[in-house]
């Protein structure tokens, strides 16, 4: 064989040894990404199912006058607001204040009077309400001049600029930049990142 028929043939071996490398390392951090999700969604099951189990516990240790239950320091208030327009539930949790340890069902009623008491037990307190309109988690993904900027997007349509990121929109497909344009919506911070992410 001639000297360049063999640097040719190396040539070709390193380059698809390159598109090889580069393949498996996307593939790779995918791969380890969705891992780690997966992990940290049994950890949140595990550390549901012990609260539950400590919550149980507490609930029978914790010893009051009459069958009034109190609140305990270490519980916990779940807001869930349903929003009617939009149809998501947003469910927030707040470790009580100081000056709600060891009060009853009744103070709640009347401290939250606006909204109607779910569940309420020695450890956690749920409380429920539904809203109009849309939640605060509806975003627009889209462009200014030179990079991509985010915009939340109120019930009446209405944008406030949330963020002007740093990822430049020169560089990203035409198709890309014709999507962008019209606008790509998305719903809660998760969703937002995931497509962010997608033009980086």
């Amino acid at each position: 064989m001639k000297k360049s028929t063999i640097v040719i043939l190396v040539c070709i071996a390193i380059v698809l040894g390159m598109v090889s490398g580069i393949m498996y390392a996307i593939i790779d951090r995918n791969n380890l990404q969705e891992a780690q999700i997966n992990e940290i969604r049994k950890l949140n099951e595990l550390i549901e199912a012990n609260i539950v189990r400590v919550n149980e516990i507490q609930e029978d240790v914790v010893a009051t006058s009459g069958s009034d239950v109190k609140l305990s320091p270490n519980a916990y208030i779940i807001f869930e607001k349903h929003y009617i327009d939009c149809g998501h539930t947003i469910i927030e949790k707040r470790q009580i204040n100081d000056d709600e340890v060891n009060k009853d069902e009744e103070y709640f009623k009347n401290a939250y009077s606006d909204w109607e008491i779910e569940s309420f037990s020695a450890n956690e307190v749920k409380l429920y309400k539904e809203f109009q309109g849309n939640c605060d988690e509806h975003y627009l993904i889209t462009v200014n001049d030179e990079n991509i900027v985010v915009y939340s997007v109120d019930e009446d349509g209405n944008k406030t600029l949330k963020e002007e990121t740093d990822i430049p929109v020169q560089y990203l497909p035409e198709e890309d930049v014709e999507l962008l344009k019209k606008g790509i919506t998305a719903y809660g911070q998760n969703e937002l990142a995931k497509k962010l992410e997608d033009f980086e």
